[in-house]
């Protein structure tokens, strides 16, 4: 094995991945959707809601445990690989007997013929897990970060010459086969693990001590996340699991792209810093501090300038604007729970973090159901703003509240220390909303194209958010002026 890289330059690295990896996914769905209308989304999250929890199956927490364990040997990992290669073959023969009952009970009969062809990337992934595992165990995030983006390129070209030529949802298919085809062949070339013709029960067993509790609380994640498509399904149809859809990635994309690489890379530094108080609380507080800087001020952006998004998409995506709003609010709690999840991995504690997920799962379920219920003669527009609001209340009221005091308490955080992390990214994007809305009133950009009043409104919430970050807190203050003096000796001045 390798030796682990630094914490902040595997944060770079992650960054650079999922960045770039967001950014490309962000720009191919607002082509392809321009291309393909709300429903073909719709048709294609449907089927994706089921593939997702495929792949969850596959991995049953072991990806965790193999990074988590502290004295991993070669079997572990060979018994992990061949086991989820015959999972993987299994699951895509189960997938072409089953997408007939899943196509009728969502009411979208095309995903009879999408499904069996989605599924081959369960065979791609199962391939990848292992290999991906041992990169993020090492900290290697630049293998990680080259694979993930040249995949991504190479899937949204497909999927926009699919959309250009008439293929329908046939044209996101292609960008995910494409993309995942791509991506494990990279993993293999740039990772150094190979699997031996070995397998090993006992050292399988090892894993899944630790893996079962952990898969458990992955499987309730799946469930809470996959809960509001799945139900808009049944109440409504796909046109609003379209728009539900389009709503919750583009917020989930600026939270993958500003806090998701922090916690890729916290699961490792995490359990490498079990058993020292001190450097976990260091540590923990680090996380919250980046991920609050990032986070914070982009979805406020978003929010504020979500109808004029939505409009130069088209009218047809209108209706998502409110609930893209309350998804922003809801993303920026994630900073204060998100680490909750890989600390309780990382010290072993996965049995409490199952039940922290499942408490999460039944809690959002009610909600869901009950708004959902009272919505559903409503127009489209309620229906998709009352899914988001149910997935809002109980998660900024209960859920969070839970999981920081749990983080809190392990990691030996005071109140005081938080407000000091995430207090200047909070007047950064009160920032940020202030100047868009301004702005808006003024009605300076009005007249002019909506895309080129888009790029003013994020110029000048951009500076105004940056600016003020950078005046209230003082270690990215320092950061910066480090960087900028940096450049200055570069440049010979």
């Amino acid at each position: 094995m390798s030796e682990p890289r630094s914490f902040l330059n595997a944060i770079k690295w992650a960054y650079t991945c999922n960045w770039g990896d967001r950014a490309l996914a962000a720009l191919f769905t607002f082509i392809l959707a321009g291309l393909l209308g709300p429903r073909t989304f719709g048709v294609v999250a449907i089927g994706l809601v089921y593939l997702s929890f495929m792949q969850m199956l596959l991995d049953q927490g072991l990806t965790a445990a193999l990074i988590q364990r502290k004295d991993l040997k070669p079997e572990h990992c060979d018994a992990v690989f061949w086991m989820n290669l015959l999972l993987g073959a299994l699951m895509i023969s189960f997938t072409a007997l089953l997408s007939g009952l899943w196509a009728r009970a969502n009411h979208v009969p095309e995903l009879r013929r999408l499904l069996p062809v989605m599924s081959i990337s369960l065979i791609f992934e199962a391939l990848s897990m292992v290999q991906s595992a041992m990169l993020r165990r090492s900290m290697d995030f630049k293998s990680l970060a080259i694979r993930t983006n040249l995949s991504a390129v190479a899937g949204g070209v497909t999927g926009i010459v699919m959309a250009l030529t008439g293929s329908g949802p046939w044209a996101l298919v292609g960008q995910q086969l494409v993309r995942d085809f791509l991506a494990v062949l990279l993993l293999w070339r740039l990772g150094s693990w190979r699997p031996h013709l070995e397998f090993s029960f006992t050292h399988l067993k090892e894993l899944l001590s630790f893996s079962l509790h952990n898969f458990v609380a992955q499987l309730g994640i799946f469930t809470d996340l996959q809960a509001a498509p799945v139900l808009l399904g049944l109440f409504f149809g796909p046109v609003a699991v379209g728009l539900y859809r389009l709503a919750d990635r583009l917020m989930n994309s600026v939270v993958v792209m500003s806090t998701t690489s922090i916690q890729a890379v916290s699961l490792p530094e995490f359990s490498r810093l079990q058993d020292q108080p001190e450097g976990l609380h260091d540590s923990a507080l680090a996380c919250i501090r980046l991920s609050a800087s990032v986070t914070i001020p982009a979805l406020a952006g978003l929010a504020a300038v979500s109808r004029p998004l939505m409009a130069m998409l088209g009218a047809s995506w209108i209706p998502a604007t409110n609930a893209l709003r309350v998804l922003c609010v809801l993303g920026m709690t994630v900073v204060l729970s998100f680490f909750t999840g890989p600390l309780l991995q990382a010290i072993g504690k996965t049995r409490q973090l199952a039940i922290l997920e499942w408490a999460r799962v039944l809690i959002g379920v009610g909600f869901l159901i009950g708004l959902a219920k009272l919505v559903q003669g409503a127009g489209v527009n309620w229906q998709v703003t009352g899914i988001a609001l149910a997935r809002f209340l109980p998660s900024v009221f209960v859920v969070t509240p839970i999981f920081l005091h749990i983080l809190m308490r392990y990691c030996h955080l005071r109140v005081r220390d938080l407000i000091s992390a995430i207090g200047p990214s909070l007047l950064s994007g009160l920032g940020v909303v202030l100047s868009v809305t301004a702005m808006q009133q003024i009605g300076v950009v009005a007249a002019t194209r909506p895309m080129v009043m888009l790029a003013v409104y994020i110029f000048v919430g951009g500076v105004a958010g940056v600016g003020i970050l950078i005046a209230m807190d003082r270690v990215i203050r320092g950061a910066v002026n480090k960087m900028f003096a940096s450049l200055v000796a570069l440049s010979g001045f």
